[in-house]
């Protein structure tokens, strides 16, 4: 059962996940500079992946719904398997770039292609940016999430217009806050007092602080909300 629904999720998702995720690779393995604490277009397909992971697995558009929820399975067991297979995909995409620094792929094709003289030397220190890849990207994927359930799965059939718009308004809200979060600090990380390439060993520990925090909330509180809604909803007939 669990397949099912794991495979309904990816067939929905998979024409809008798959290009972030190759131009991540991409990205990752052939970018001449060395990825530091943050890097711009990593935040940017990190979130990506996360907000069409949410919006596509939830959305359930026409009578989908309707069927969907007639099925065997539990509406727990629905959103927990759901919501399990977009913070896997996004975690084991973490992983499999954690995979390409460590395991010294990125090294191998940078010396073989470019002859970057960065290698061996930033190996190892390359995978501090995996910190602003699940950061952007679980703190898009629940935010975004939080929007589908309040819109298609608690509010009355006849207010739903109105609120649909005022509650995709505050969830743009709460992202972009988050991004203008991390966006300076990200770049107070690149640049030291000086004005040169590095990092501000400062800036680290707020990042983990003002970011992190959020999104450790929010997978707390996701599972447990998550399940209220859908045992809570209201399903057209």
């Amino acid at each position: 059962m669990n397949q099912v629904i794991c495979r309904l999720a990816f067939r929905e998702s998979a024409m809008y996940i798959i290009p972030p995720i190759i131009v991540l690779f991409a990205y990752v393995l052939l970018k001449l500079d060395p990825l530091r604490y943050f890097d711009t277009l990593i935040a940017i397909l990190a979130g990506m992946l996360g907000f069409f992971l949410a919006w596509r697995s939830f959305a359930d558009y026409g009578n989908v719904r309707s069927f969907l929820f007639s099925r065997a399975f539990t509406p727990t067991r629905f959103f927990m398997v759901r919501w399990l297979f977009g913070f896997g995909t996004i975690t084991a995409v973490g992983i499999v770039i954690a995979a390409i620094l460590l395991l010294g792929i990125r090294q191998a094709i940078q010396q073989a292609l470019f002859a970057n003289g960065w290698f061996p030397m930033v190996r190892f220190e390359e995978l501090h940016v995996l910190m602003c890849y699940f950061l952007t990207g679980l703190f898009v994927y629940h935010s975004t999430l939080y929007f589908m359930l309040t819109n298609r799965y608690r509010s009355p059939r006849r207010f739903r217009g109105f609120r649909f718009w005022l509650r995709g308004l505050g969830t743009v809200i709460l992202v972009l806050t988050g991004v203008v979060i991390l966006f300076p600090l990200g770049y107070l990380a690149l640049y030291d007092t000086f004005g040169e390439p590095g990092y501000a060993p400062f800036a680290i520990p707020y990042l983990y602080l003002i970011f992190g925090v959020p999104v450790l909330i929010q997978i707390v509180l996701a599972p447990w909300l998550g399940v209220y809604c859908y045992r809570n909803q209201e399903i057209e007939s």
